[in-house]
This record gives structure tokens, C-alpha cells and sequence, in this order.
């Protein structure tokens, strides 16, 4: 429940063994690679120089850029069209884990499997196409079966010419007009699901002529290949016996590419999966450097894998780990890599979307997970209708590339379940079994201002974490004396004492002292740059023009104390929503009664917890997000951090 401690690592190792290296931390998964050229550029890749460092402190002097084999670019190609040939979805989860990475002996294999099974996927792809070919040709032929004329001799008429054809029942209308203007003979052959075939036959000296009536007919010729003789029915007959033998050809070459994928097929996986490993190395090269005889390597890795990785690297001879901590690296900003339990993980996409936590920050995942599911449950209380969200939430977890929503949605559903039984609300009824703690609609005052106490409780918190916060960056500005430090959670609570003591009729405190403590923490606020850099011993106090710097703190104050007021009854739409969500029920429930059958009321109650859950449910979700990010996250939570990104195969 913490941003994790980081370290660079710095590595330097034999160049030869540089490909091994960079593999094992890609499939490791565990460093975030940063320059290793600007890392010596910086001396940060300073090392004790004894006996058996002696070469690789020399060979400093040498450094350059490793040059990069862009061979994969190829073989990404060809090995993304065999998996197209051999009907492979997806590769191996883990790739090319052998001890040495030969990535010769990885392209000769492709190759000689590639060269193995594109000639029959060639010739299942003519064949694929004779057969569409030929079934275009019996659809032709079939349409003229009633012609008995063979086609050799219509074509070897010599001052005729004909064409086959069909036309829209609107279009033989239109044709039937102008039989007397039409220098042609239209023998009507059949009839299709495309409409009335004809044999058009014109003299070939009206030739321009008939194509410009055709044309404005619509008529869709059927064309006939040189290569057939006799009439269409022998035509036909013939184009079926061949077709069957191309049948029978295609389904050989399918049962030898199917031997082809049962042989190949792990393999092939495993050596694209490979390919796309190399791609990976020679782009991590972009960060590596490399003089003589030896690579240098620098990256953000995790204290706590620490151990993993010098085990990792145990294996190669000559090898060097260097270690530098984050205030030895002023020129770098450590990476962010949250770790929380299960229980809060699906919660992290809900903080990255504010922003990441910077490094010396305080992860407000497992607050924001605890406060969500309150402020969601208390919203969208109902015991059946938060078990819905819980199975779509559970099967949207299996769906691929929804595993984080649907833990999201379950979670959110298990909180509307506990709710929905502190309520006793089974889909909206309230009759089914007893609320163990309140029904909202029954005590309205009491859940408005339950929600708004709620909301109290979780800006205090918020006020405390913003306070940590600004210590863990020894901001004293403030974390002192700012409307989200010390004086400003001093400044709130008061504010809420007095005006407490004013709606309750009692008075924890002096209404004088209280009036005190908010003068003098509105002066500190005010006052808070000219006291922070006295403290600091800093010159001159101001930083900048000095009316200008109290007008502004003045007016700031203003806005401080609007957006308290603001802040706090902005939770009074928990109440409210749970309240709705209730009444929602009830308007449903109204409209199945004045339908007056028990079918119609079914139908009614079940569409109407349709609407609740997919409606209202995405409205309380936007309005709990908006409490975490308006009210609570810009207390205390900035979000200015740079994620940890492992260098890895997606």
C-alpha cells in the first residue's frame, strides 16, 4: 500500500553477452532503462577501480552507441504471414527463454518453415480462386439454362452480334414501351433472383447504338468466358464436374497445411514470439552503450527485486552492479511503481486517470478504494441490485482486457450489497428483509446529514495525508501555513466547531477563542511566504511585489473559504442520490400498479431495476468520482509523478 523504494542499477558486462542481458531483463520485467550514455556523461558510473575493474575503467574512455541489427524488421513480417498461413491467433505467453539467444539460429528456422509452407498455402489460394472463378461462371451459365442455341455458334455469326443479360421488373417495362424503336431481337431466356434474363441480338452496325439503350435499360450483362462451347446447360454441367475436382484438390492441400500447423504450429510461436524479443533488445540499445569489450546499462529497479535481479545477472562471467539511490541522481526523477493488495489494485486506474503519484508522495489508492466503496455503496445501496453488479463484474474479469473494470464493478457491487443490507433493499424492495441500520427514505434528515458528516470525516483525512505529503517534500510553505497544511486544516476545524455549536445549541469552545484561533489563522495564511522564508532564513521575504503578493493572499482566503463551504456540503448528494435511488424505485413500482396485471407489473419492476442499475449506476460512479478528485484529491493529491515502465513484451 506504498509507492515502492527505487534504486538505479547500473551494469556493465562483457559486450558479447549483451543481447543475453538485455533479454533476461525484458522477460524479467523489472527495469525501467534509463540513458547509460548521459549516465556517464553525468559520472554516475562511478566504481571502485581494483585489479579486475581495472579494464572496464579504461575502456571508459571509448564509449559510443551500439549500433543496432535491424534484421527483425524482415522476419516480423514474415513471421506475422506465417501465422496467417498456419491460422495461429495468438503467440506463447513466454517467449524464446533458452539460455543464449542465437538470433541467426532463430531466422534460419523461420525461414526454412516459411519457405515449407507457403507453397502449398499458395496453391490453396489459386485454387480458392479458379473456384470462385468457376462459380461465377456457373451462376452465368445456369441463369441462360433455357437457351438451347450452343454459344460457339452465336459468336460465330457474322453481321450479328449478341449479349445475355438481365433487367429489373421496373426496367422490362420500360423495355416493353419501345419494342418499336429497338433495331434488336430480346428473346426472353429465364427468370433469376436478379430479375429477367434476355438474348439481345442487334446487326453489329447499330452496335453504339444498343449500348446506349442498354445502358439506359440498366442491363446487367452476364459475361461468357471464350474458353466454353456448347449450349449453357453442357456449359454448366461441364463448370460442375470441374469445380468438384477442385473441391477435391483444395481439400487435400487444407489437410496438408492442417499436418503443416499440428507440426509447426508451437514452434512457430515460439519463434515469431522471438522476432518480436529481438525488436525489444535492439530498441533498449536506444539506452545502452558499448566501448571495446564491454556494455553499459543503467535502469530503475525496485529495492525489493533487488536480489532477483543480481541473481538474474549471477550467471555471466566479468559482470559489474553498481547501485546509486535517489539523492545520488539529482538529474533524474525517480519513477513511480505502486504496490497495493488485491483488494485495492482494480482502484489504480482511477488514480493514474487524476494523474501518477510523484515518487515522495503518499499513494492515495488504498484511501480512495476505501472512500469510493463507501460513498458508492451509501449511494447505491441495494442488496440484489449490487449482486447484478458483482456477477457483471466477475464476468467482465475474464473478458480480455477488461480485468481491471470488471474488478472494479464487482468490488463497487460487493459495497452496494452491504449497503443494500444496512438498508434492507433487495432490487428495490424494502419489505423483503429488515435494515440493519436505517431506511433512507423513512429518515431523510438524518441521511442528508449522515452524508455530510461523511464527507467531514474524509476532507479531515485529506487534509492530514496533503500534510504528510508536504513534509515528505519539505514543502514548510505549505505544509505550515497553506489553506491545505497545518493552519489550514486548523482554520476548517474551527469553522466547523463554531458552526456546529451554533446549529447544535452548544458550544465546545468559547465563541471568543474560536474567533481567535480563525483571526490568527487567516493571518498565517496571509502571511505565510514573508513567515516561511524567515524560518528558512531565506532574502528578502517577498519573492515578489509586495501589494500584489497580499491582494492575492487576501482574495485567496476568500476562495479558501468558499471551497470549505463548498466542499462540505458538496457530500450532501450521498444523501441525496441514496434518497433518489429509493424514490426511483418507487415511481417504478407506482407505474406497474396503475397497469393493473401482475404481468404488466413484472414487466414494469424488471425494466425499471434495468434502469437503476445501468442509469443511475453510471450517474452515482461519475458523481463518486467527481467527490475524489474535486473535494478530496486537490487537498492533499497533485499527481505529477512518472510511471515505472519495465522494459517488456506487451
Amino acid at each position: 500500500m506504498a509507492v515502492e523504494k527505487m534504486t538505479i542499477m547500473n551494469i556493465i558486462g562483457r559486450v558479447i553477452d549483451a543481447d543475453n542481458a538485455i533479454k533476461d531483463i525484458i522477460i524479467s520485467g523489472k527495469m525501467d532503462l534509463v540513458s547509460a550514455l548521459s549516465q556517464i556523461e553525468e559520472n554516475s558510473f562511478v566504481f571502485n577501480v581494483k585489479d579486475e575493474n581495472l579494464e572496464k575503467a579504461i575502456d571508459l574512455n571509448y564509449i559510443s552507441a551500439f549500433h543496432k541489427d535491424r534484421r527483425y524488421e524482415e522476419f516480423i513480417k514474415k513471421g506475422e504471414e506465417l501465422k496467417e498461413m498456419l491460422g495461429i491467433k495468438s503467440l506463447e505467453n513466454n517467449p524464446e527463454l533458452k539460455e543464449n539467444f542465437n538470433f541467426s539460429k532463430i531466422i534460419s528456422e523461420l525461414n526454412s518453415i516459411y519457405d515449407e509452407v507457403k507453397e502449398p498455402y499458395e496453391e490453396l489460394n489459386l485454387l480458392k480462386e479458379e473456384l470462385a472463378k468457376h462459380d461465377n461462371f456457373h451462376s452465368n451459365f445456369s441463369l441462360l439454362k433455357d437457351v438451347k442455341i450452343p454459344i460457339e455458334e452465336l459468336r460465330n455469326l457474322s453481321y450479328f452480334e449478341f449479349k445475355f443479360g438481365v433487367l429489373s421488373k421496373e426496367d422490362r417495362i420500360k423495355l416493353k414501351r419501345n419494342y418499336e424503336n429497338i433495331l434488336a431481337v430480346m428473346l426472353h431466356s429465364g427468370t433469376s433472383d436478379e430479375g429477367e434474363v434476355y438474348l439481345v441480338m442487334y446487326p453489329s452496325s447499330v452496335r453504339e447504338e444498343m449500348y446506349r439503350i442498354l445502358r439506359s435499360l440498366n442491363f446487367k450483362e452476364i459475361l461468357l468466358s471464350e474458353e466454353y462451347v456448347g449450349t449453357p446447360m453442357e456449359v454448366a454441367e461441364y463448370l460442375e464436374h470441374k469445380r468438384a475436382e477442385l473441391q477435391q484438390k483444395k481439400v487435400i492441400v487444407e489437410e496438408r497445411i492442417s499436418s503443416l500447423k499440428a507440426k509447426y504450429a508451437g514452434i512457430v510461436s515460439e519463434l515469431v514470439s522471438s522476432v518480436y524479443l529481438k525488436e525489444k533488445i535492439e530498441e533498449s540499445k536506444d539506452y545502452m552503450a558499448k566501448s571495446g569489450k564491454f556494455f553499459y546499462l543503467s535502469g530503475w529497479v525496485s529495492k525489493k527485486d533487488i536480489k532477483k535481479m543480481e541473481e538474474l545477472f549471477s550467471k555471466y562471467e566479468d559482470i559489474l552492479i553498481i547501485y546509486k539511490g535517489t539523492n545520488e541522481v539529482s538529474d533524474l526523477t525517480p519513477p513511480t511503481k505502486l504496490r497495493n493488495f488485491r483488494l485495492f489494485k482494480p482502484f489504480e486506474s482511477l488514480v493514474k486517470m487524476y494523474g501518477i503519484p510523484s515518487y515522495n508522495e503518499i499513494d492515495p489508492t488504498p484511501f480512495l478504494s476505501i472512500s469510493y466503496m463507501i460513498l458508492f455503496g451509501a449511494m447505491f445501496g441495494d442488496l440484489g441490485q449490487g449482486f447484478v453488479l458483482l456477477l457483471a463484474g466477475l464476468l467482465l474479469s475474464k473478458l480480455k482486457g477488461n480485468k481491471t473494470f470488471g474488478g472494479l464493478i464487482s468490488r463497487l457491487g460487493i459495497s452496494s450489497m452491504v449497503f443494500g443490507t444496512l438498508y434492507g433493499a433487495v432490487f428495490g424492495f424494502e419489505e423483503l428483509i429488515p435494515a440493519l441500520l436505517i431506511k433512507p427514505f423513512e429518515n431523510i434528515n438524518t441521511v442528508l446529514a449522515g452524508a455530510v458528516v461523511v464527507g467531514i470525516c474524509l476532507i479531515i483525512i485529506s487534509y492530514i495525508y496533503g500534510i504528510i505529503n508536504c513534509a515528505k517534500r519539505k514543502d514548510i510553505k505549505e505544509g505550515l501555513f497553506g489553506k491545505d497544511g497545518l493552519v489550514g486544516l486548523l482554520f476548517y476545524l474551527c469553522l466547523l466547531i463554531l458552526v456546529g455549536g451554533q446549529f447544535l445549541g452548544k458550544s465546545i469552545i468559547p465563541m471568543e477563542v474560536g474567533l481567535v484561533i480563525v483571526l490568527l489563522s487567516i493571518a498565517l495564511m496571509i502571511f505565510k511566504e514573508p513567515l516561511t522564508n524567515y524560518i528558512l532564513k531565506k532574502k528578502p521575504l517577498h519573492e515578489e511585489d509586495v501589494s500584489g503578493y497580499y491582494i492575492e493572499s487576501i482574495f485567496s482566503i476568500i476562495e479558501t473559504l468558499l471551497s470549505m463551504l463548498s466542499g462540505t456540503v458538496s457530500f450532501i448528494r450521498v444523501g441525496a442520490f441514496a434518497l433518489t435511488h429509493v424514490g426511483l424505485f418507487i415511481a417504478f413500482e407506482t407505474i406497474g400498479r396503475l397497469i393493473g396485471t401482475t404481468a404488466g407489473n413484472i414487466i414494469v419492476l424488471i425494466i425499471g431495476n434495468i434502469v437503476i442499475i445501468g442509469l443511475e449506476g453510471l450517474i452515482v460512479f461519475i458523481q463518486g468520482l467527481r467527490l475524489q478528485y474535486y473535494e478530496l484529491f486537490s487537498r492533499y493529491y497533485k499527481g505529477e509523478g512518472k510511471e515505472f515502465k519495465p522494459v517488456k513484451i506487451k
